[in-house]
């Protein structure tokens, strides 16, 4: 029963995402959350707390006005003190230029009693910063 709840509480925190809502999807995000975005591009970078974290969150979602991530697979292990949540993502977007943004990006996340410990993204970053580059120019 747990392990549903887990992943039901992911799909609503990427339902938040992909709505804009930023005040519910940064709820689980506390001064001890790490949050790291791989690679070597605008979003890269580790950053500590939810005050580092929400303005690239703010970021992204400006530079994606209608980005849309959809949880396609998400494994939930552990109890609530100590659990791990495996999730593969469907990244979309419409670029500033009118075409459409596609990437695949798989999310490591720990949570503890409900709030995040670390996460962890992983994208295309080829797709990405060619997404990126779009967008600069606009």
């Amino acid at each position: 029963m747990y392990r549903l709840i887990v992943r039901l509480m992911a799909r609503r925190q990427f339902g938040h995402l992909s709505a804009g809502r930023v005040d519910e999807f940064m709820s689980v995000f506390d001064d001890n959350s790490v949050f790291q975005f791989a690679g070597e591009h605008a979003f890269g970078g580790e950053l500590r707390g939810a005050a580092q974290i929400r303005p690239l969150v703010e970021r992204m979602r400006q530079t994606f006005t209608d980005l849309t991530v959809v949880p396609t697979l998400v494994l939930v292990q552990g109890w609530p003190w100590n659990t791990t949540v495996a999730t593969q993502l469907d990244v979309r977007a419409t670029l500033s230029d009118g075409t459409a943004y596609r990437n695949d990006g798989l999310q490591l996340l720990r949570l503890r009693w409900g709030k995040v410990v670390e996460d962890r993204v992983y994208e295309d970053t080829d797709k990405l910063h060619a997404a990126l580059a779009v967008t600069a120019v606009a």
